[in-house]
């Protein structure tokens, strides 16, 4: 399993490169954190267990949240306002996150009933629903016994806080499907909830394995909130206007499922009765002739321009939380990646 194959979305030609930067001060500890997941993952005894949770090791993501974990711990180690004796080893945490993000996509494809991920099969689509659920929680609990064995009560709060927040913005995600009466502080809120809080768990987690006190800490949070916030809506407007090859399932899903995104809602602001008739036509569903039509108005509207100032907004935000720490490599690399998703919602809205 590599961390960046050829199948990683966000690292194509030039930007590969780019991406590249981003994990180099830390490629050494993510490959401590493949070890540990191929550890965990592959613990089941049972032969039926390991081939399904065998799905997951062969069909890797980006890693984004252990690295955040990673470059987070590197970012405070230098602190003299820091307390050496709580540092833990980041890599098992880095590890449990990604088991809950994992998690996490397993439960929305059941939700969503999606066929595709990472360019493969979905669990609910090789194996149904009752495995589905069945799968998630089963990642749960070995992120949770991660965390037990780090011996640190703090990452408990920072994993259950973010976890509850997760299940919070996924049922407000399900029971507005449909409800474009919704504001963009209603899509915020769920962004927030739903992806915002991992990428400021895995932040804050970082920096505490790495013996940071509750000031840095908090940058920290702060920094991942609006890093997720972003990153969010990038790939909100990715789902809109990407192809099948580009994203690794099919696309347009949050329209297709009745998810009320912030791109979406931006744009049928904008349109108002004619953007309306287009995303809920009468009697019939949303064809690919259709989503065609709404991908070329969207470009074409202000719905773009005002996708990308909320992107450069957090990122923005997300650049001025880490002011305060101490210039390295680590957090040269988070300003990278948040420089890195500003920029990439600009290239998309140009294609």
């Amino acid at each position: 399993m590599t961390i960046l194959s050829t199948d990683n979305t966000l690292c194509r030609g030039l930007a590969e490169q780019r991406f590249r930067r981003f994990f180099r001060p830390i490629e050494a500890d993510l490959r401590g954190v493949e070890r540990c997941l191929d550890h965990r993952l592959g613990a089941a005894r049972d032969a039926t267990v390991r081939r399904i949770v065998d799905s997951l090791r062969h069909s890797a993501g980006k890693r984004l949240r252990p690295a955040l974990v990673l470059l987070s711990n590197r970012a405070v180690r230098g602190s003299r306002d820091g307390h050496p004796a709580s540092r833990r080893d980041p890599v098992p945490v880095a590890a449990a996150m990604e088991l809950i993000h994992m998690a996490s996509l397993v439960h929305d494809d059941f939700i969503d009933a999606a066929p595709v991920r990472h360019h493969r099969s979905s669990v609910n689509a090789r194996w149904g629903e009752a495995v589905s659920v069945a799968l998630g929680d089963y990642l749960c609990a070995g992120a949770f016994k991660l965390i037990a064995e780090c011996g640190d009560p703090r990452m408990f709060v920072h994993l259950g806080s973010a976890l509850c927040a997760m299940c919070e913005g996924e049922m407000m995600q399900v029971m507005d499907r449909g409800n474009f009466a919704l504001s963009a502080q209603d899509c915020l809120l769920v962004v927030e909830k739903k992806t915002a809080a991992l990428f400021a768990a895995c932040c804050a987690a970082g920096a505490a394995t790495g013996g940071a006190n509750d000031t840095t800490q908090e940058c920290l949070h702060k920094f991942g909130l609006h890093l997720g916030i972003a990153f969010q809506v990038l790939d909100d407007c990715k789902d809109l206007l990407s192809d099948q090859t580009l994203l690794g399932k099919k696309p347009a899903q949050d329209l297709l499922a009745g998810d009320v995104t912030l791109p979406m809602l931006l744009f049928l602001e904008n349109a108002g009765r004619r953007g309306a008739e287009m995303v809920a036509p009468d009697g019939e569903g949303v064809d690919a002739k259709l989503l065609d039509r709404i991908k070329r108005e969207f470009r074409a509207s202000e719905a773009g321009i005002r996708t990308e100032q909320q992107v450069r907004s957090h990122t923005d935000q997300a650049r001025q939380a880490l002011e305060p720490l101490a210039e390295s490599d680590a957090k040269r690399s988070l300003c990278l990646l948040a420089d890195f998703i500003g920029e990439s919602v600009s290239e998309i809205l140009a294609r």
